[in-house]
């Protein structure tokens, strides 16, 4: 390598040390040694640009002589002499121009940029005229060529040396550029370890308030479950799924009793001119008749079941035994009231025990859903932290290996082995 930072002799594993290097410390040790870089850079590029020029001049003197050299060309076909002439010209004044051009001198890295490309300019073209007009110059202008060639090797050889310093500062300038960006992602790893942090002690508060909510909640419950208010709630309970039980039973006797005038009522309705409440029960009654005795007026039911049985006589309702159909009306309205006291019956027994009870079940069903609540809080902590520890592993393990690669890269463009902190 041209410059220092390339890569060192390895320490041997006793005289290794490593220095101390804050992350805020990084940014102006780069800067510092960028800076010495850019003077040696300058300083070593002096006797080459020194030497460019001095070659430049002694190829401005062979141009010079060739300008007064007739090269014999009268001895030559006319068709020749046109070209030697042309290209021997056109070598003269590009060359002439470039090599009188000075390269400046420099005295920073801005002047030794300018300087390299007016190098490479003047290079370029000295080139590019000799190579259009080779043939020409090796045959007719021999004694000229190689001096030409040997001073504008020299001149490529020092401006290739500037090219490569030059291009080795950009590659150190990369670096630099990655290092910074390495101690930017630890930054902020680091401030994302800290919010994680938080984070975690946050839901780390909620786990435990949940935690305790649940328990005490499970106490209040269990501590309701126990009361003799609760013992007698589930004995009132008891009995009333018995009891409802039984109007199940009733209203299924019921239902089946009326499905023996199911066809008559059914088409009653069609034909039926009672006023509305009353067709609103008949329609009830064809749709589920143990719903409507106990639950409307007898009379209504009767009136109902009348007014069918005049229609079944009289013709208006249509049925293939009209005489049976009548029969079983008129039974039908004989066992209402006992149907009517049966239900009344079940519905005072109902009414009975629900008033009796003394136990809210509503605050127990309340403690239930807290309950539920509490739990799924406490679960749902307990997911976000163990999450939250695999993202502060993957930070950790991730920052742990740019701060590694950090140190290497440290190590190779400054030759010092630092310890990052």
């Amino acid at each position: 390598m041209v410059f220092g930072w390339g890569k060192k002799k390895q320490d041997s594993p006793e005289l290794a040390t490593k220095t101390i290097l804050s992350l805020d410390e990084i940014s102006s040790v780069l800067s510092k040694h960028k800076e010495e870089q850019k003077k040696q850079i300058v300083t070593k590029s002096k006797p080459l640009l020194s030497e460019i020029n001095g070659e430049l001049d002694f190829i401005y003197k062979i141009i010079d002589h060739l300008k007064n050299d007739t090269l014999k060309v009268e001895d030559i076909e006319k068709i020749l002499q046109v070209i030697v002439v042309r290209a021997k010209t056109e070598v003269i004044d590009v060359i002439s121009k470039e090599s009188k051009k000075p390269i400046p001198n420099v005295s920073t890295y801005d002047d030794l940029l300018k300087a390299s490309e007016a190098s490479s300019h003047t290079l370029k073209k000295i080139g590019d005229v000799l190579g259009k007009n080779s043939r020409v110059i090796h045959v007719f202008a021999k004694k000229y060529a190689q001096s030409l060639k040997d001073h504008l090797a020299l001149v490529t050889k020092n401006n290739t040396l500037l090219t490569k310093m030059l291009s080795d500062y950009s590659v150190l300038e990369d670096s630099c550029d990655s290092i910074l960006d390495m101690v930017s992602k630890i930054q902020d790893a680091s401030q994302e370890h800290q919010s994680t942090e938080r984070h975690m002690t946050s839901l780390g508060d909620s786990h435990d308030s949940a935690q305790k909510l649940y328990e005490s909640t499970q106490k209040q419950i269990s501590d309701l479950q126990s009361s003799p208010e609760y013992q007698s709630y589930l004995e009132k309970e008891d009995k009333i799924k018995q009891i409802k039980a039984q109007e199940e039973k009733l209203n299924k006797e019921i239902d089946d009793e009326f499905s023996k005038i199911s066809r008559p009522l059914g088409k009653y309705v069609y034909v039926t001119s009672l006023d509305k409440a009353l067709k609103s029960i008949l329609e009830k009654m064809v749709e589920r008749p143990s719903q409507v005795i106990g639950a409307e007026p007898k009379e209504s039911i009767i009136t109902i079941l009348e007014s069918c049985m005049k229609g079944i006589v009289s013709g208006t309702v249509s049925v293939k035994e009209a005489d049976k159909s009548v029969d079983q009306i008129t039974a039908m309205i004989s066992g209402l009231d006992t149907m009517i006291s049966k239900k009344n019956s079940i519905t005072s027994q109902l009414q009975q025990i629900e008033g009796s009870s003394k136990f809210d079940i509503r605050i127990l069903e309340s403690l239930q859903k807290q309950l539920a609540k509490a739990k799924s809080d406490h679960e749902d902590a307990q997911t976000k932290i163990k999450n939250l520890e695999s993202e502060k592993t993957q930070n950790t393990t991730q920052k742990e290996k740019t701060r590694q690669d950090l140190e290497s890269l440290l190590h190779r463009i400054l030759g010092v082995k630092y310890e990052v902190k």
